[in-house]
């Protein structure tokens, strides 16, 4: 049996393989009527490819192999990458601090869909698998609330020729909102920032059932508890891509210097003064020194 084929074969099996520790994070952003970008980062502990490094190799390469199934089990989307790494001193030393990331994307429609990833380090054979399930909501249908895309937390941007290794080919496409001005925001997995560094918020609102787009308000929130931790002061948002989605980006850039190291709830509020519409976000995220 060919490589290809085990491979496969361990990317099917029911129980994860954890030789690899794999985190990932979906996101959703609406292109058109139809269509939904979702941007995939996935990564790995850098510390995990110290081994191979320990063994003396000067470069590894990991593999990524994955596919999405709709509700109906139908496979709807591949992925088949390579990744070489290498690990010289400097680089080696950015992999003890800093996890490798890998980032690929699809186009979907709205429904509910699992995304399962084979990881597997060639230097020393190990492997990991992960597998979740995610919505891609239909924004069409969304009458009471302003329709808004995922919202992306980030504790860096990178440039993009800024990469610990390069992917066998380029795998973000030109669409991708999360790349500006030759900068990538980097989706944060785990939701841990550091009160030294500022955190980037991105989410995109759309106003497809205006003629003209009306002006958005939007702020964050850090709730510890019930009480409110922390709030930036409101920014007013008025300009809307030339697409019929009117799609607003709305971008923060806020530091975490006065709160205290602990767990928060992150809250992302969106409001339409005009149309007395709001949106709301919230995850968990944790605050460290």
């Amino acid at each position: 049996v060919d490589k290809e084929q085990q491979l496969h074969d361990a990317l099917m099996l029911g129980d994860p393989i954890t030789e690899l520790t794999i985190q990932m994070e979906v996101n959703f952003f609406q292109l058109n009527s139809a269509e939904y970008f979702i941007p995939v980062t996935m990564k790995i502990p850098g510390s995990e490819l110290a081994l191979a490094r320990r063994h003396g190799a000067e470069h590894t390469v990991i593999e990524f192999i994955g596919e999405v199934k709709d509700e109906y089990n139908v496979t709807v989307a591949n992925v088949r990458d390579t990744v070489d790494i290498k690990l010289g001193t400097e680089t080696a030393e950015r992999l003890a601090r800093q996890p490798i990331q890998y980032d690929t994307a699809f186009t979907l429609l709205p429904g509910t869909y699992t995304i399962k990833v084979l990881a597997r380090d060639d230097e020393t054979g190990r492997i990991g698998t992960y597998m979740r399930t995610f919505v891609v909501p239909n924004l069409n249908k969304e009458q009471k609330r302003i329709p808004i895309s995922s919202v992306v937390l980030s504790g860096q941007r990178m440039d993009v020729k800024d990469a610990v290794f390069n992917a066998s080919k380029d795998k973000t496409p030109t669409v991708n909102p999360l790349v500006q001005e030759g900068q990538r925001l980097e989706p944060s997995v785990t939701r841990v920032f550091s009160k030294r560094r500022d955190l980037f918020v991105y989410l995109q609102a759309y106003e497809r059932s205006y003629e003209k787009p009306q002006p958005l308000v939007a702020f964050v929130t850090f709730y510890r508890g019930q009480a409110k931790a922390f709030e930036t002061a409101p920014i007013e948002v008025a300009d809307a891509m030339d697409n019929k989605l009117h799609t607003m980006p709305l971008r923060f850039s806020l530091s975490l210097g006065k709160l205290q190291p602990g767990e928060y709830n992150c809250q992302v509020s969106v409001v339409d003064p005009a149309g007395q519409k709001a949106a709301f976000w919230s995850a968990p995220v944790r605050v460290v020194p």
